[in-house]
């Protein structure tokens, strides 16, 4: 099976098509994805109606499945989320997200993630894009002196959560600058939604380093802005590439299925967690 990738933004992405996703793939296949997702770190794949299944089957030639940010963290069965104001159960609502890594406020970052677009609003209104950010291209182009800068710092990542019993705040401290595992890269980590303070500095001088920091990789040159198609699946690297929402009318339905990779390590850890304190609630 031949793959072709066509180019959507001058810094990463690809159109994929020659194959069908909606059937099983050969191992083949499955490197040629995982490699493409290595390389252009975000994917798209328009034209097939994907069921849940042929979702999850395409986002895990990146790694495991993992449930760490499915909206119920006590169901070891559940394998996606929506995102989504049309359901009962949907996340995230019809408001502005700000540019951010799915939880970087966590010990480990997820891997990857991949958004299926169920149902949209008409194609003639205006809002819902996903916007991805290219931090590691973003942060080979800082200034030398601010690399000296930031080199070393670190800052708390933090995320607040609604839960049936009250609210929860979720916070990790991480470096301002890291590493992707996998390639070397060095990103910014540092996000608008959910870094709060750098360690060892007053605010008035953590916050100018942050703004500084946001409003490069914030630059138009650096991000790619998806206009969503009903269908259309989004795979994207995680860490190299932040993303945000922008706004739209909280009238209009929308809503995306979300399905979220680990690495295999950290995926089994979390899984027997969730497993434990299931049996735990049914005994």
């Amino acid at each position: 099976m031949k793959l072709s990738f066509e180019p959507l933004f001058p810094l990463f992405g690809v159109r994929v098509s020659g194959f069908d996703p909606t059937v099983p793939m050969d191992a083949d296949t499955s490197e040629k994805l995982r490699n493409a997702l290595r390389d252009h770190r975000l994917l798209l794949i328009r034209g097939y109606e994907l069921s849940e299944d042929d979702q999850v089957r395409l986002s895990t030639v990146a790694g495991s499945l993992t449930y760490r940010n499915s909206g119920n963290y006590t169901d070891p069965d559940k394998r996606s989320s929506l995102v989504s104001n049309a359901h009962d159960d949907g996340m995230f609502g019809s408001g502005e997200l700000s540019f951010h890594s799915d939880l970087s406020f966590t010990e480990h970052i997820l891997k990857a993630r991949s958004l299926n677009a169920l149902l949209l609003p008409p194609p003639t209104e205006l809002g819902g894009e996903t916007l991805y950010a290219d931090v590691e291209t973003a942060y080979d182009d800082l200034d030398e002196g601010i690399k000296r800068r930031v080199e070393g710092l670190r800052a708390r990542f933090a995320a607040t959560y609604e839960r049936a019993d009250g609210t929860e705040v979720v916070e990790f401290v991480r470096p301002l600058i890291g590493t992707h595992p996998e390639t070397g890269r060095r990103f910014i980590a540092a996000s608008r939604a959910v870094t709060k303070e750098v360690e060892g500095m007053e605010r008035s001088e953590f916050r100018p380093l942050l703004k500084q920091l946001w409003e490069h990789m914030e630059q138009p040159k650096y991000i790619y802005r998806h206009r969503w198609e009903l269908n259309d699946c989004l795979f994207w690297d995680n860490i190299g590439l932040q993303h945000a929402r922008t706004p739209f009318d909280p009238n209009l339905k929308r809503a995306l299925r979300a399905v979220s990779i680990d690495e295999s390590s950290v995926a089994a850890s979390y899984a027997a967690a969730v497993n434990k304190v299931s049996a735990q609630a049914g005994a």
